[in-house]
């Protein structure tokens, strides 16, 4: 993250947080959970774009005579191309 960047985030936890608690919720912040909340809200970590969701049945041979397929889906960016 850019020191810009970390500076307007500052100043907006500035509005609501002590110093001592910023610097409780920016230990706290992780990639995984930087990820996770991206994910969560469709938009790709690798350059920001949305995520759509990609289908598709894969083949899983047969079950008691019968044809097999699950169905399988994937997040892919619109921008990038990155799965998730």
């Amino acid at each position: 993250m850019e020191e810009k960047q970390l500076n307007e985030i500052i100043e907006i936890l500035e509005e609501r947080f002590s110093p001592s608690e910023i610097i409780e919720i920016l230990n706290d912040i992780s990639d995984e959970k930087i990820e996770d909340y991206a994910i969560k809200n469709d938009i790709c970590v690798r350059c920001g774009s949305g995520l759509v969701v990609h289908r598709w049945k894969e083949d899983r041979g047969e079950f008691q005579g019968f044809p097999c397929f699950e169905d399988m889906s994937e997040l892919c960016c619109e921008n990038c191309g990155e799965t998730y």
